[in-house]
């Protein structure tokens, strides 16, 4: 059964260790496809799955796009029976899908068909959504959108982060994979079509949303800092100098105060009114500075963090 030959596509973490967990297992990965290295002050940084790749002497290779002639024909040529995807973020074009006997499936962090994209765990955070987990699709030409495989569940914490969200889902979506491929290769899969009336979609993140607006409520505040807690950050500006929140508390209050005034600043936190209850900064990090509990900064920043000072 583990003799199936499988391609694997990914490039971060979390395909990272899903594929781990494939070659612990003792599936038969052939080949690897990961994005192309970035470059950072003339240096080639490998993507996480090239490492893997490297470190296990898998064969792999990092196309622009999967819609060319010379792709097809290699992905032909090696006769793969399976193909595996977990954040790979290329579109697999239908004529390279064709080739696997076994289809092509994907690793999707959400209980789909609710958020859909490149963006499920951010969003199930700023969202609230109380229970998520991890779908395996078959994939189509279309987003996320294929037959579904399996799926399981999670309840989310009410303080879980985009950090402790993932650890969670790389945990369940690895043992889901091994499960679900087991009853592929055993042709005891049962393929479920998604409800297309329930579908929502997910944006990708990009820097300018992690500013925070302060005409916002308390509360959408503090699920965006837990939500972009690894990238891009939630952050705002005094003086051109950007500060990023690690932390926050929503307090309630009733009073009407001008969004975004700096009410107070102490070793407690600093406490930033809001639409609707305040904000409660309790770990910060200045640019060019590591990041810190106020207790332990705010009487060397005090003159930054001026009461009736109004944050744009």
């Amino acid at each position: 059964m583990k003799k199936k030959k499988i391609i694997f596509a990914g490039t971060n973490k979390l395909s990272a260790e899903h594929l781990n967990q494939l070659i612990i297992k003792k599936f038969n990965i052939i080949s690897i496809i990961t994005k192309l290295d970035n470059k950072i002050r003339n240096k080639n940084i490998f993507s996480e799955v090239k490492k893997i790749a490297i470190q296990n002497k898998i064969e792999f290779i990092q196309p622009k796009s999967l819609n060319s002639k010379k792709i097809y024909q290699y992905i032909k040529n090696i006769k793969p029976h399976i193909m595996i995807v977990v954040s790979y973020g290329l579109i697999i074009p239908k004529k390279i899908i064709n080739l696997f006997p076994l289809g092509c499936i994907n690793v999707h962090t959400s209980l789909l068909p609710k958020l859909r994209g490149p963006s499920p765990i951010q969003y199930t955070i700023l969202q609230g959504i109380k229970k998520t987990g991890i779908t395996i699709i078959e994939i189509n030409e279309k987003i996320d959108s294929g037959y579904i495989l399996y799926k399981k569940s999670i309840i989310i914490k009410k303080n879980e982060t985009y950090i402790t969200l993932l650890k969670k889902l790389s945990i369940l979506g690895k043992k889901s994979l091994i499960k679900c491929l087991k009853k592929i290769f055993l042709k005891k899969i049962i393929k479920i079509p998604q409800n297309e009336k329930k579908v929502t979609y997910t944006n990708k993140i990009k820097k300018k949303n992690g500013l925070i607006n302060w005409h916002s409520n308390a509360k959408n505040i503090e699920k965006q800092i837990r939500a972009f807690i690894l990238w891009p950050g939630s952050f705002f500006f005094i003086k051109k100098i950007m500060i990023k929140i690690w932390k926050a508390k929503i307090v309630k209050s009733s009073k009407k105060n001008i969004p975004g005034t700096i009410l107070k600043a102490n070793k407690n936190g600093i406490f930033i009114s809001t639409k609707k209850n305040i904000l409660k900064i309790k770990k910060l990090q200045i640019s060019g500075k590591k990041k810190n509990n106020v207790s332990q900064i705010i009487n060397s920043y005090k003159k930054l963090f001026k009461i009736g000072k109004i944050l744009n």
